[in-house]
């Protein structure tokens, strides 16, 4: 596969074949992003697939390829080829981590599991069941379709008066979201201590917000931010590409919980979404069915209670390119966690 150094025309190649969730993160501006956190980005396109590869660095020298929701191209045997060719071509990689767009490209690459590139499952990195709101019914339809408990704390936000607030990107020149940054910040810190998860962290959302601007075919990140009496008690990180608003993170107070702002910012960006043209509200992520072990079930049940369709994506998968050195890396993950 060739390596691609120009913009022009990549992001239309990824919309061309995008999957149903994700597909921002084959566009340009993601590949940016990650490389404001200090990561190599390769760029690749093949007659029948494209892929951007992350380059994530391990000890003494090592790395792997990650490629997020891709290889994406005109078919699954053709996204499942693009996995082997950039096997063979990255031989100073150990492994090649993937997150297939779609369950078929998966089955193909299975079919060739144990020749030149074993294939090993293992822990998700992105979302392997989401849930996708379909904005095309009218806004009473919407409502109808949610769960009675749901509307009516959306009701109730309204008569208490919570308002909702949705702010710009961060542009080169100036930065006119600075200060719901700040807050988003904070507030995502906190809900990540409390809920014991991983927090990602200032660098990394101002990366978001600067690089998807919305320029041309270009994503667009903003914040939106739920206020009451001058506290804000739940934040989103939002990006619209390919017809999809995708509520990427999110953040809420554990003051005032009685006014259930969560639910009328979500309500308010479905709303804003239909005005904005768009087709789909992607929650990013809900526990897969039956796995109640997940650190956010909870918070899977808050979405879910919004109606929608829950849509199944590929497993994360390593292909092996360096047997003996990928078994040296799995043991020595096995002895540090």
């Amino acid at each position: 596969m060739t390596i691609i150094n120009d913009k022009r025309g990549w992001n239309l190649r990824v919309l061309r074949h995008a999957p149903a969730s994700g597909a921002f993160l084959q566009s340009w501006e993601w590949g940016e992003v990650q490389r404001a956190s200090g990561r190599d980005v390769v760029r690749y396109q093949g007659n029948e697939a494209i892929a951007q590869v992350i380059e994530m660095r391990l000890p003494m020298g090592q790395r792997y390829g990650y490629i997020a929701r891709g290889p994406i191209g005109t078919s699954a045997h053709a996204e499942s080829d693009a996995v082997v060719a950039l096997c063979d071509q990255r031989r100073g990689d150990l492994f090649l981590r993937v997150d297939l767009p779609r369950a078929a490209a998966l089955a193909s690459m299975q079919a060739w599991d144990g020749r030149d590139h074993p294939l090993r499952s293992v822990s998700d990195v992105q979302p392997s069941t989401t849930l996708i709101t379909h904005l095309n019914a009218s806004t009473d339809d919407l409502l109808a379709a949610m769960h009675q408990k749901t509307r009516y704390n959306i009701r109730l936000a309204e008569k208490k008066g919570v308002n909702v607030a949705i702010h710009g990107a961060v542009t080169r020149d100036h930065v006119d979201c600075a200060g719901a940054l700040d807050v988003f910040v904070a507030l995502t810190e906190a809900t990540a201590s409390r809920h014991h998860v991983s927090f990602y962290g200032r660098q990394h959302f101002e990366a978001i917000l600067h690089h998807m601007k919305g320029e041309g075919d270009a994503p667009r990140a903003f914040l939106a931010q739920a206020v009451y009496e001058g506290d804000v008690l739940a934040m989103a990180l939002c990006i619209d590409w390919n017809g999809t608003r995708t509520y990427l993170h999110g953040a809420s107070s554990d003051i005032k919980k009685e006014l259930m702002a969560p639910h009328l910012l979500h309500w308010r960006l479905m709303e804003d979404a239909k005005l904005q043209g768009l087709f789909h509200y992607d929650w990013w992520g809900i526990a897969p069915p039956g796995d109640h072990h997940q650190p956010l079930t909870g918070v899977g049940r808050f979405k879910l209670g919004f109606g929608g369709e829950m849509v199944s994506m590929p497993r994360t998968h390593d292909a092996v390119i360096h047997s003996f050195g990928y078994r040296l890396y799995r043991l020595a993950k096995r002895i540090v966690l």
